[in-house]
């Protein structure tokens, strides 16, 4: 805030600022007077209390002990005490009565036992000799408030008890009141340990010799709880004894320490300088943590104890805390006080600078009104104007308290009717106005405001008035140029709509064009695929079959590139569907990776396959497009790689709520890619160079077509790359859990084996002892890598993991046929099936590469483990249907003979009698006029004349006869795009098969829709 600033807030708020300044130095003022007087009363009252609560303690205590000493001079009136006196100086009997001392002793603990029974505190009472040293005459016991005499043979000697030879030298009449000590018996601390106090008095013979000793034992327990209860929370009670030893301590380990060689002292804890009279209360600094006052208790006049003393302490911080809340109650109703003053004042100010802002305000407004280039009136609720300013009396001649305001313009109906209710009302109102003159017409807009005259207790009517006379001209100009816009726009809306309809029917043409071309695609090819795979079937020559195989291959090749193509515009037109079913994501993998195998290991590459990651194998999603992004990145990378490996490893990434992202990482050390060509690896049609294209082949459709598939799936593929060194794809895709939840399996065979691995390729050992320490539960005790297998090494071994690459397999042969307790698991495939026939029996092949349920099985069986053996997939033998449709007949309507010839090649060892129509209206009429009662009907779509679909309308419409209304109907189509099936199932076929027709898929479709 500059100086100009502060001196404007200063003058605004100048008694506020003054009155707070001087509040401040009166509350710093009272505050220290508070301060003082607030400590002195504090203390003060402290202290008072303190004495006040001594004073009730003591009397307290007194009052107890005067209470027990009546009751003992009571006892030493009782006559048994000095019949017991008499009888033991005359044989036993007294002389007086003639009582037998027996007697009088039952008759003096029966007055103890009433005594005791009335007096719960009492613990015992006692008659003492003062000879046979203090042998105990009575003795009457209170323990847990149940009274009983103690025998004769159990009474004890006390003659060197201190109490014993104190009270043997009292004078006659005096009383001894012993310390509060533990309770001993027979010399031993009483268990549990008992406080206790004795009250004393001699008994002395006729001739004035100590003769016997009348004593009490009290149970100190509840004096000690009449002095410590009722006190305030904020005190500390202590009692000490003669010795200032602590008999009562808030502490309990501190209570009758002395008693257990561990004596505490009061000095220890509170010094003199500590009593709260002798301390300074306002040095703050130094104030002790305690403050105590104490007392000391004793009797006079004919009672002989040692003297107690009693004592309270406070903690300062109770003081402090109480003179903290003290003073921050002061100082809260300082600060109202002070805040309300200064609320006053603030108040007061702004009554003030708020009278001077009006007098500015209307100074200001004045100026503005008469300096405004509008008209400025003030209307009266009659009409009349009552103010203008200098521009209104200057244009349109206004006299005020004359002029009414309806003469300056002509307005219509709508408008005087507001007008009118706004002055009436005092409602706010706009509108426009002409006012004509002598010489010219003027367009005014006029905004009336309600102003309430407080005075006058009425509303009067602000009228602004704006010359818009350049508005008006720009209005109308802006209404010419509305025309001609609104006419262009028209135009180009025209345009538009014409070029949106030629967009749609070109995407349309597009969509129909890959249906046709593939339909047109799709036929002669599926009689190609379907001859080939019929002549695979009858015996060739090896030449022949080499050249079958080269057209099989060539024409696959063909498909693929067709499909690829076809995809890419199912994506493009948005009509690629996923098919999400459940699937073990493993086995998937496992399948695809080891059936592409054979394509790295001609080039002597070594595979890897890594799925340790996986918790979760079954999950639903689309395993065929999943298939088809692996193979496409498996394919490529065997395509680029001639040394080194290529790895497929499978990862989850992310589980959110019951989804999850699964990572697919194909690595290579193939020929890699430059970083400035990695960004176009996605384009369509492109490959990394046209030396790439040259060199290897390929369309560079596929790896468009795989990210386009994984976005599809809910992720992405990435790469990394290195031109020389390898690549690096991950794929990710995100699937649903199953509710059938599979974990990963685990292998059970190796449990505490000593595992030997001989694998020259680092990256293939890793492999293998990742998968054995992931997926071995409980894991081997030991595994090993090898580079040489001696004898004496090899016996060592449960089992010898070895690839067949390896210069000592034949060593390892050799030792397995020696040492048969050793197993040994071989990587790869022998050389031969009857070299792989010929291996000794605790030997096993198993094929690279090495998946997880592989190598449990080959486990499982080298250790005879039957519990993890699992049931394994024949993937090596084709799938072979069986059928025989005797009797039962089926009409192709196909208008290609080819396909007509290739199916009837695929049923030909059916015997399923088959007829032919070349399209569909040929087709109802060979099921009207044949003889044959067809079982099932195979329908191509697209054909001259009837197309499939309104053929099958008609069947189904009844135009073949009530007979063939449910006849069988399967889609035999070329159209492969989004839609067709449906369309097929809606128009009442039953099934779907797509060209080119595979034999296994037509014998299966058959067989299922045939069964009997």
């Amino acid at each position: 805030m500059d100086s100009g600033h502060s001196a404007h807030f200063y003058q605004r708020h100048k008694l506020p600022i003054l009155a707070f300044c001087i509040l401040l130095l009166l509350a710093i003022f009272v505050t220290v007077k508070y301060e003082y007087d607030l400590r002195e009363d504090v203390f003060s009252r402290t202290f008072e209390q303190m004495q006040r609560e001594l004073d009730t303690k003591e009397s307290v205590l007194k009052t107890s002990l005067r209470e027990n000493i009546s009751a003992l001079n009571f006892l030493d009136s009782t006559p048994p005490v000095l019949a017991i006196m008499r009888a033991t100086n005359d044989q036993n009997i007294d002389p007086v009565l003639g009582t037998p001392i027996s007697a009088w002793k039952d008759r003096l603990a029966k007055i103890f036992t009433g005594f005791m029974t009335t007096d719960k505190d009492l613990a015992q009472a006692r008659y003492i000799y003062i000879a046979d040293n203090g042998k105990e005459v009575v003795r009457v016991d209170s323990v847990n408030k149940q009274v009983f005499r103690i025998s004769e043979e159990d009474l004890q000697h006390k003659g060197q008890r201190d109490y014993m030879q104190i009270t043997a030298k009292l004078e006659n009449g005096q009383i001894y009141l012993s310390p509060i000590n533990y309770n001993r018996e027979n010399g031993r601390l009483q268990q549990p340990y008992t406080s206790t106090y004795r009250i004393a008095k001699l008994v002395k013979d006729n001739e004035g010799k100590p003769f016997a000793v009348l004593i009490l034992n009290y149970y100190a327990e509840d004096l000690i709880n009449k002095l410590t209860s009722k006190s305030s929370d904020k005190f500390s009670v202590y009692l000490l004894n003669a010795q200032q030893q602590f008999i009562y301590h808030p502490e309990e380990s501190y209570r009758f320490s002395f008693e257990l060689d561990d004596p505490h002292y009061w000095s220890e804890e509170f010094s003199a300088d500590l009593k709260i009279s002798s301390v300074d209360f306002f040095d703050v600094v130094n104030l002790p943590e305690k403050l105590y006052l104490d007392k000391i208790i004793e009797f006079k006049d004919g009672v002989h104890m040692q003297p107690f003393t009693l004592a309270v302490s406070i903690s300062t911080d109770t003081l402090l805390n109480e003179i903290h809340q003290k003073r921050l109650r002061f100082i809260g109703i300082l600060c109202l006080i002070i805040l309300v003053v200064l609320m006053l004042f603030i108040i007061y100010q702004r009554d003030i600078n708020r009278k001077i802002e009006l007098s500015f305000l209307k100074e200001k407004n004045s100026k503005i009104i008469e300096n405004s280039t509008d008209a400025i009136i003030m209307v009266q609720p009659n009409g009349v104007i009552c103010n203008a300013n200098e521009t209104a009396k200057t244009f349109f001649g206004i006299t005020e308290q004359t002029t009414h305001f309806d003469t300056l313009f002509n307005y219509n109906d709508e408008d005087f009717q507001g007008i009118a209710q706004a002055i009436k009302e005092g409602q706010r109102c706009s509108f426009e106005a002409v006012h004509i003159s002598e010489l010219s017409t003027h367009y005014f807009s006029i905004t009336m405001t309600p102003v309430f005259d407080a005075a006058k207790q009425q509303y009067q009517i602000a009228a602004i008035l704006r010359n818009i006379d350049s508005l008006k001209c720009a209005q109308h100009q802006l209404e010419k140029l509305n025309v001609t816009l609104e006419e262009k726009v028209k135009s180009r809306t025209a345009e538009l709509e014409k070029a949106t309809e030629e967009a749609l029917a070109a995407s349309k043409a597009k969509s129909e064009f890959v249906a046709n071309i593939s339909h047109e695609i799709r036929t002669p090819m599926n009689g190609v695929l379907g001859m080939l795979e019929m002549l695979e079937e009858e015996p060739l020559s090896t030449q022949q079959m080499q050249y079958l195989h080269y057209a099989n291959t060539s024409a696959n090749s063909l498909m693929t590139l067709i499909n690829d193509i076809l995809d890419f515009s199912k994506i493009e037109a948005g009509k690629l569907d996923l098919d999400s079913h459940e699937f073990d994501v493993v086995s998937v993998c496992s399948d695809l990776i080891t059936s592409m195998a054979v394509q790295g290991q001609k080039k002597g590459i070594e595979i890897l396959f890594d799925a340790h990651d996986i918790t979760q194998r079954t999950v639903m999603g689309d395993s065929h497009r999943l298939k088809q992004i692996l193979n496409n990145l498996l394919s490529n990378a065997f395509k680029f790689t001639h040394k080194g490996h290529v790895s497929l490893t499978v990862k989850e990434q992310l589980h959110i709520d019951k989804s999850l992202c699964l990572s697919f990482v194909v690595e290579d050390t193939g020929i890699g890619i430059s970083k400035e060509n990695q960004s176009k690896l996605f384009e369509v049609f492109t490959q990394e160079d046209s030396s790439t294209t040259r060199h290897y082949g390929g369309s560079g459709l596929g790896l468009s077509i795989s990210r386009k598939l994984a976005q599809l799936m809910g992720g992405d593929i990435i790469v990394e790359s290195e031109k020389g060194k390898g690549s690096r794809f991950c794929a990710s895709i995100t699937v649903s859990l199953s509710a059938s939840l599979k974990e990963q399996g685990a292998i059970t065979a190796l449990n505490n084996k000593h595992v030997g691995c001989a694998v020259l390729y680092d990256l293939l050992g890793q492999n293998i002892e990742t998968q054995l320490e992931k997926t071995c539960q409980p894991q081997p005790s030991n595994v090993s890598r090898l580079s040489d297998i001696p004898d004496n090494v090899f016996n060592e071994l449960d089992l010898l993991i070895i690839d067949h690459k390896h210069p000592e397999l034949n060593n390892v042969l050799s030792f397995a046929n020696k040492y048969s307790d050793t197993c040994v698991l071989i990587l790869g495939v022998m050389a031969s099936l009857k070299q792989k026939e010929t291996l000794p029996s605790n030997c096993t092949v198993i094929a690279k590469p090495v998946t997880p349920d592989e190598l449990a099985y080959k486990l499982a069986v080298l250790f005879n483990n039957n519990d993890s053996v699992i049931e394994r997939k024949n993937t090596d033998t084709k799938e072979i249907i069986e059928l025989d449709l005797t009797s039962r007949s089926v009409l192709i309507v196909d208008d290609n003979m080819i396909n007509i010839e290739v199916s009837k090649a695929i049923l030909r060892d059916s015997y399923v009698h088959i007829e032919s129509a070349s399209d569909g209206l040929e087709a109802i009429e060979v099921l009207n006029n044949s003889e044959t009662q067809f079982d099932l009907i195979l329908m191509d779509c697209q054909m001259p004349n009837l197309n499939g679909y309104d053929c099958t309308k008609a069947i189904r419409q009844g135009k073949t006869g009530e007979k063939y209304q449910d006849v069988v109907i399967i889609a035999m189509t070329a159209s492969a795009m989004a839609g067709d099936r449906e369309k097929c199932l809606s128009v009442g076929m039953n099934d779907y098969i797509t060209k080119p027709i595979k034999q296994a898929t037509l014998r299966k479709k058959l067989s299922m829709w045939l069964k009997t």
